[in-house]
């Protein structure tokens, strides 16, 4: 009888502590970085905290972006929905030739509302000469449960390689 209470204790403990951490803003950062110099590209996942982000500059001359900034949203009706996403190409010419990066949001939901309308984040793809050798990625393929999220992309010119830095999702949020 104590295994089934300390099970169920943790069970309740991770739903709590799920849904707390559901229903605060959060703030998503996706950068790109385009280096020639170093011969890379990196793009990156993470989180503003919450005194940041609200007043944060998303600058693609410091390429800087939010996922919500490549939606758009009709609220006219009862149910706010996403109607449109916006992609973002970017070119950067590194020893091997020249790559496109494309950032697309990664929408869990069309409706607002619900246990993932809330949350969105970001995709990613990166082609060489008119080959996609990271096909449409997503940084976080579920708006919840265990699955690990992408915080770091690097694209290394020298040898067209892709190298992806997961992490757990608990450390994440």
């Amino acid at each position: 009888m104590t295994k089934l209470k300390l099970i169920i204790l943790a069970f309740t403990a991770t739903f709590y502590a799920t849904n707390a951490t559901a229903d605060e803003a959060v703030y998503p950062l996706v950068t790109y970085q385009c280096n020639p110099e170093a011969d890379i590209i990196t793009l990156t996942n993470s989180l503003l905290n919450s005194d940041e982000g609200p007043s944060y500059k998303y600058s693609d001359a410091d390429g800087t972006y939010s996922p919500w900034d490549l939606i758009e949203i009709d609220q006219r009706t009862k149910r706010t929905r996403i109607v449109r996403t916006k992609k973002i190409i970017k070119t950067c010419k590194l020893s091997s030739g020249e790559y496109t990066i494309t950032i697309e949001p990664q929408v869990f939901s069309r409706n607002l509302k619900g246990v993932c309308g809330a949350s969105i984040s970001s995709a990613f793809t990166v082609t060489f000469d008119d080959f996609d050798i990271q096909q449409r990625t997503p940084f976080e393929s579920y708006c919840r449960g265990n699955s690990p999220i992408i915080t770091r992309v690097t694209v290394f010119g020298k040898t067209s390689e892709v190298k992806i830095k997961r992490i757990a999702r608990h450390k994440f949020y």
